[in-house]
């Protein structure tokens, strides 16, 4: 087996290999060769790709002429503490039956990290490029993944609950408060527009949903059919009077008016508000997803 840092000609293959990887992941497209190398220009380039990151590395594993194992590693920040340096496993996949593939990228990613001193990692902590929804991590599809990640000593420390909802047909829940709304379209990277529904009372915002075109994070014709409610936030004084779940409902019947006939939404693993208010407006969990961290030991 060799182990290979990632040049630009390795393009095909690994795009190749991580469409075949993904195929079973909710929420996941299969992607081109330009797509994938435009994820990866922190790593050829030094361009940053990612707005977190501040060098990348990667790494793949050849074996009887096939790509069996890729890792994606950067350096970056925690939160606003821009002298606090982490590092970020962003992407590690193997094929299944594969598992020394799987040891070597990841060994090869952690070497990186500690020749650099970098004791504090976390892996899969923001979504990879390809997902068509604004928050997940590792998904439970690449159960093999997370099984090398905990034998290697990570745990989880985060995660994200991806929801779906297919097909969906609603109608908003009569709300009691006389609130006002206003609907507020926006264009972007998708074929349909994103849109914001806004909940006032006596001219005072107290609620805001923000859903958008899947099409805003994948290219794929599939996604565009699909909206991911990306933010969905009621004031405080508010909660628990049925603003959030109407101006949801709300923003899916918006959504559906324009051409969308699928929804997603995510939520934190430990958000269990929003797990009671998603699954009792009629998503369905598709996939639980996690971030991990480990404490590597420098020499």
């Amino acid at each position: 087996m060799e182990i290979l840092p990632y040049t630009p000609d390795m393009v095909s293959s690994v795009t190749a290999f991580y469409n075949r990887l993904i195929t079973d992941v909710p929420h996941c497209y299969p992607v081109e060769e330009k797509e994938f190398a435009h994820a990866m220009r922190g790593v050829t380039d030094s361009v940053k790709d990612s707005e977190t990151l501040d060098s990348e590395a990667a790494f793949v594993a050849l074996s009887r002429g096939g790509l069996h194992g890729f890792a994606h590693v950067g350096i970056g920040q925690i939160g606003d503490n821009r002298e606090v340096e982490i590092g970020v496993v962003r992407f590690l996949g193997y094929e299944r039956g594969a598992r020394r593939a799987g040891q070597a990228v990841l060994e090869a990613a952690e070497a990186y990290l500690k020749a650099r001193n970098l004791a504090q990692t976390f892996a899969f902590s923001d979504v990879y490029p390809f997902h068509h929804v604004a928050y997940a991590c590792l998904s439970d599809a690449l159960d093999h993944v997370h099984a090398l990640l905990g034998l290697n000593g990570y745990h989880r420390c985060d995660g994200w609950v991806c929801f779906d909802w297919q097909d969906y047909s609603v109608t908003p829940t009569p709300l009691t408060l006389p609130v006002t709304l206003s609907v507020h379209w926006k264009e972007g990277r998708g074929d349909r527009p994103n849109c914001d529904v806004i909940a006032t009372l006596d001219g005072e915002r107290i609620g805001i949903c923000q859903s958008v075109s899947g099409g805003e994070y994948s290219r794929h014709a599939d996604a565009q059919y699909w909206c991911d409610t990306d933010f969905l936030d009621v004031e405080d004084a508010f909660q628990g009077q049925g603003v959030g779940r109407y101006l949801l409902e709300r923003s899916l019947e918006e959504m559906h008016s324009v051409g969308y006939r699928h929804a997603s939404i995510s939520a934190n693993w430990e958000n269990y508000r929003a797990l009671l208010l998603y699954g009792n407006c009629g998503y369905r969990v598709a996939d639980w997803t996690y971030e991990y961290q480990k404490r590597l030991e420098l020499n």
